[in-house]
């Protein structure tokens, strides 16, 4: 199991517990999202994950390395120019082929996390689990959405990946699965597609908008969902299949264009 944690406590002498009996395991391959308030704890757990912290009862099992992003990637940055940080290879990899020459300082927020996670993960045998602290902070959409590729690719290739974030929307673009943490205990540990569905201050905007209808995270699902409910509104307003009776008093219309119900809601959703 590349990461194992049983019974996880930490805490501070002569202060309070940080983290209280945490039980996490989690499988190669497996992309998870990290969520909770700050002071939940997300942090110290992926710090204990790395092995820069030690537990005060309870034990962290590996199979191996753990690679550890923590929130400021220009931590990570001592040389120059970018193509002195990694191969060729690994800046092909980071989508950052062409920007060798460039210093990695002067680089877009995503490029920066990119490159600072090529370094942290290293070259050779990758590592078996890759942590990340808060990796969307000052990243556009665009960029978030480079960063998920990024780790679902690492994800498919073998690695675990555990990333702790506030933001709703980038944990349902990266992660199957997602963990919240309340004063230092698990309090959920599901799909991703329900957690981050059935709340309010966990959910994405798209299922705040529908109500966690058909557990839709994004936009394009919720899209789904809404053009679904338009066609059960124009079925049902037909009646049976085969049927052109209009019932008794009922007076001829225009009808409805097709795509009209659903149409207008995304509009209103702001999921078109």
């Amino acid at each position: 199991m590349p990461l194992s944690i049983r019974g996880l406590w930490y805490e501070i002498p002569r202060g309070p517990a940080i983290l209280r009996g945490v039980d996490l395991v989690v499988r190669g391959g497996e992309t998870v999202a990290l969520m909770g308030r700050n002071g939940a704890g997300k942090s110290t757990l992926l710090r204990h994950a790395a092995g820069l912290l030690g537990p005060t009862r309870g034990r962290v099992d590996t199979a191996g390395r753990v690679a550890l992003l923590l929130q400021n990637p220009n931590d990570y940055f001592l040389r120059e120019r970018v193509s002195q940080e990694v191969s060729p290879e690994a800046l092909a990899a980071a989508g950052l082929a062409g920007l060798g020459e460039r210093n990695p300082r002067d680089l877009s927020g995503g490029e920066r996390q990119r490159l600072a996670l090529a370094i942290v993960a290293g070259e050779g045998d990758p590592p078996v689990v890759l942590a990340l602290d808060e990796p969307t902070r000052g990243m556009d959409r665009e960029a978030k959405a480079a960063l998920a590729a990024e780790l679902r690719r690492r994800a498919e290739g073998g690695q675990a990946v555990i990333v702790a974030t506030h933001d709703p929307e980038f944990a349902a673009a990266c992660a199957e699965r997602a963990v919240l943490l309340a004063d230092g205990r698990v309090i959920a540990d599901g799909p991703a597609a329900e957690l981050l569905a059935g709340g309010w201050y966990f959910s994405t905007e798209t299922a705040r908008i529908l109500g966690g209808a058909g557990e839709a995270l994004e936009p394009e699902a919720g899209a789904n969902v809404l053009r679904a409910r338009g066609r059960d509104a124009v079925r049902s307003h037909e009646g049976p299949a085969g049927s052109h009776e209009r019932p008794a008093g009922s007076r001829e219309g225009p009808a409805e264009p097709l795509g009209a119900v659903d149409q207008g809601a995304a509009a209103r959703g702001g999921l078109s």
